[in-house]
């Protein structure tokens, strides 16, 4: 009986030769415009076009830097700028109009809606002041660390030099979070965890029913989180590991990612307020 179920429970592929290895390489391909497919792929795609901490080295290399200065005259902190820019239109923009015009759904099923209800409103409050009372603390001890303190503030030296110039900086800031949050707590989790049954490949029960993912999406994009934060100082990328898992299951019960993106930038503000008070604006 045990060994039936565990013949019932595994997966039986042809006998393993060349033509089965080309088999499931066709049968993957086929399933790229299933919804849960166009999901990850476009995810992974987009975000290996930012590269790691959104830095387009390809592009760089590609067209070299003098466009850069033509673009964003007079800023000194351009590579930043292009930075949150381009983050926004890779990673925010092109999944928002793969929701709208592929998948036809609403922005707000993605968390870009604003917490509805009573219930929802209050504790949408309360986890951003739960965020901000344990990350306060936790944040300013990770300024301590060396490497924190020699990735941030992001701008290079000598590029913002005036407390006005901070302030555009720290507001310009405010995309890159917009970027992050949508792309792993927004399109990934809560595309992925809406997937049902009868949205899934063959071979799963094809019924409307239960959820495919659910929870599970949690740790999905807490993965692709994680892996994107891991050339981050260590400090920060055993940080993501928490702070994925945590701000994923806080935005699945408001269904809003708002105050988590307002949260996790005035975070970052006060990380960089904290190490410019202790060295200056230079």
């Amino acid at each position: 009986m045990a060994e039936e179920k565990a013949k019932s429970n595994s997966i039986e592929l042809a006998k393993p030769d060349a033509f089965t290895i080309f088999q499931i390489i066709v049968n993957t391909l086929k399933k790229l415009k299933d919804k849960t497919a166009v999901i990850l792929w476009s995810s992974f795609i987009l975000l290996t076009l930012w590269g790691f901490k959104g830095d387009t080295k390809w592009l760089f290399n590609l067209l070299g830097e003098d466009w850069l200065k033509a673009l964003f005259p007079g800023i000194p902190w351009r590579n930043q700028l292009f930075t949150f820019l381009s983050g926004f239109i890779l990673l925010v923009i092109i999944p928002c109009c793969i929701i709208k015009f592929v998948f036809k759904e609403k922005l707000s099923d993605y968390g870009l809606g604003w917490p509805k209800g009573k219930e929802n409103k209050k504790l949408s409050w309360l986890a951003f002041f739960v965020i901000m009372g344990i990350g306060l603390p936790v944040f300013f001890l990770g300024t301590l660390d060396p490497a924190m303190q020699a990735e941030y503030p992001l701008f290079a030296k000598g590029t913002v030099t005036t407390w006005g110039g901070l302030i555009i900086y720290e507001l310009v800031y405010f995309l890159f979070f917009i970027v992050i949050e949508f792309i792993f707590r927004g399109y990934l989790l809560f595309g992925l965890f809406g997937i049902e049954d009868v949205q899934a490949l063959k071979g799963v029960k094809g019924v409307k029913g239960p959820l495919v993912f659910g929870l599970y999406a949690i740790l999905i994009q807490m993965l692709a989180y994680t892996m994107w934060h891991i050339v981050k100082p260590v400090p920060e990328y055993f940080g993501a590991l928490i702070w994925g898992v945590a701000v994923a299951a806080v935005a699945l019960r408001i269904r809003s990612i708002w105050p988590i993106i307002i949260g996790h930038w005035l975070l970052n503000v006060w990380v960089d307020v904290v190490m410019i008070l202790r060295s200056g604006l230079t």
